[in-house]
């Protein structure tokens, strides 16, 4: 193996795609997000993990009311595929990995020369990375889209006060949807007094609160 300045490069293509692979794993591309729009005005969902369980933001310009998806002349839906960009960490990665190693073996092994070794690596590791691309969205970003909570889920569920709510003013609450626990502000649809533990609705969605009622 001779270390020429042609292996030194793809050597250092390979050590960093590898690095960058090992921080993309140890942090991880988790996040994601819905995004709803409603009457030229913007509502996204979000989530991350946290201790365990997810806690879920909510954006909101307008008032999304319950039992209804048109609001303000109509509501459209639909999912964001979260981190479905092929410039993400771990098609990087794969690219600069890939493209190091091929690089290594085309001067080492198959003994081409510099431009030669570049048009044999390049566009090897970018079909590698491209079908890497693709399988990871179809089996993790699908798998983590379709967990995520939509606006119908969320309108009408059942939630368990966690921080009792005081009148006309902020608490919080617990909700779980398709297996994940989420948290979120929440104010009393009417005004009142809501206690810690009371078993609630959420009936309403109020600028990044929600807002919801006792069950009857």
């Amino acid at each position: 193996m001779e270390w020429s300045a042609i292996a030194i490069f793809y050597f250092a293509c390979f050590a960093f795609g590898f690095i960058f692979a090992l921080l993309g794993a140890i942090f991880g591309e988790l996040s994601g997000a819905f995004h709803v729009d409603v009457g030229g005005h913007h509502i996204e969902f979000g989530h991350g993990v946290e201790h365990g369980g997810f806690s879920h933001g909510i954006e909101a310009g307008h008032d999304v009311g319950a039992g209804s998806h048109e609001i303000a002349g109509g509501v459209e839906a639909g999912h964001a595929m979260p981190g479905a960009n092929i410039l993400n960490t771990i098609t990087i990665a794969t690219f600069l990995s890939f493209f190091g190693l091929t690089g290594l073996l085309s001067v080492w092994v198959f003994r081409m020369p510099a431009p030669l070794s570049l048009v044999f690596a390049l566009p090897m590791s970018m079909l590698v990375a491209a079908a890497q691309f693709f399988l990871w969205v179809k089996v993790f970003v699908k798998a983590q889209a379709s967990s995520e909570a939509t606006l119908s889920d969320i309108l009408g569920c059942e939630a368990e006060v966690a921080a009792g709510i005081p009148a006309e003013r902020v608490g919080q609450i617990n909700y779980a949807i398709r297996g994940s626990r989420f948290t979120a502000p929440a104010v009393s649809s009417d005004g009142t007094e809501i206690p810690r533990g009371t078993r609630v609705v959420i009936v309403n969605v109020r600028g990044n609160t929600l807002v919801v009622r006792p069950v009857q």
